[in-house]
């Protein structure tokens, strides 16, 4: 092996290790985060500049910084107090694993079926209004307002929240077949 070979391979190598230490950083700190304001302990979606954080962690440990906040652009020179709640609680800030938690063993309020936990390449389990019977994907509401939500609504698998959504926006091409008597009702 000639000295110039060997010494592509040490920077290939090297350069494939720090790529790695990046694309796993940027990997666990990526998506919306809700994390309690220390100013208002109320709750506030966040997402980490995962350029910065990337770049940190590649020299020693990743340094965590806001790239946004709800709270964001009246309050944009805070002290980024909540960065800790991300750093300490890691997995259990991302919007999607609150989600998880809340369908976990859930079943839906229109077919009571199970609700499988959210998943990216997935259609989304829904919320159910019962007062105002609107039917709403958990991801179409704001990260910062999902635990409030959790608590007023109802759970619904995903099949359901397309179905009610094309009912709530197409109702003139919605058509309620009643069964006849005798006849065995689909499941």
């Amino acid at each position: 092996m000639t000295m110039q070979l060997f010494v592509l391979l040490l920077i290939g190598s090297v350069v494939a290790v720090y790529s790695g230490i990046a694309l796993a950083t940027w990997l666990r700190l990526r998506g919306t985060r809700v994390v309690t304001c220390p100013e208002t302990h109320k709750d506030e979606a966040v997402t980490v500049d995962l350029g910065h954080a990337a770049a940190t962690a590649i020299w020693e440990k990743a340094d965590v910084e806001l790239a946004t906040c709800s709270r964001w652009p009246e309050r944009k020179g805070c002290d980024q107090a909540c960065v800790a709640q991300i750093v300490e609680a890691q997995d259990e800030t991302r919007a999607r694993t609150i989600a998880a938690h809340f369908f976990e063993g859930a079943r839906c309020a229109i077919c009571q079926q199970r609700i499988e936990p959210p998943a990216s390449a997935t259609l989304q389990p829904g919320l159910f209004d019962p007062a105002t019977q609107e039917v709403s994907a958990w991801d179409e509401v704001p990260a910062e307002q999902l635990q409030d939500i959790f608590k007023a609504r109802r759970a619904i698998c995903p099949n359901c929240t397309l179905a009610e959504s094309f009912r709530r926006r197409f109702p003139d091409r919605v058509v309620d077949r009643i069964p006849r008597p005798g006849s065995v009702a689909r499941q």
